[in-house]
């Protein structure tokens, strides 16, 4: 994350849009918050291998800048749940964008990996394969 004392920073909009998306599980959280508010159980679920501990500094980071409102219930029980704020909700449209180029990417790479170690006839399977996803 960047350095706020670094005044090289300041007024960067790439370095600000960055401390959003740069950790191993900030696009993870936001992501998974995009359709509906969910309670730390339901987040931590969502993210194998995120430690209590982390999710929590993550959504505390979040909620202190105003990306994620986190909401207290008392009654009918006592619940908290995470939801997106809408500045919060202004950054799913670039994570889309994310998810959607490491599809296409990931796509790729099977296919080329695959290509060096298959026969004729699997490299046609797959192509025709990837001719429908399309």
């Amino acid at each position: 994350m960047m350095n706020p004392d670094n005044k090289l920073f300041i007024g960067c909009p790439v370095q600000h849009a960055r401390q959003f998306l740069s950790g191993k599980w900030q696009m993870g959280i936001l992501w998974n918050l995009r359709d509906k508010p969910l309670r730390f159980g339901e987040i931590k679920n969502l993210l194998p291998g995120i430690s209590d501990k982390t999710l929590m500094v993550e959504l505390d980071f979040f909620v202190q800048k105003k990306m994620i409102e986190r909401n207290n219930f008392v009654y009918p029980s006592p619940r908290i749940e995470y939801v997106l704020s809408s500045i919060g909700k202004s950054l799913i449209p670039v994570i889309n964008s994310i998810v959607e180029w490491g599809y296409l990417h990931v796509q790729d790479e099977r296919v080329n990996k695959e290509m060096n170690m298959t026969p004729i006839s699997a490299i046609e399977t797959i192509e025709n394969e990837m001719a429908e996803i399309i």
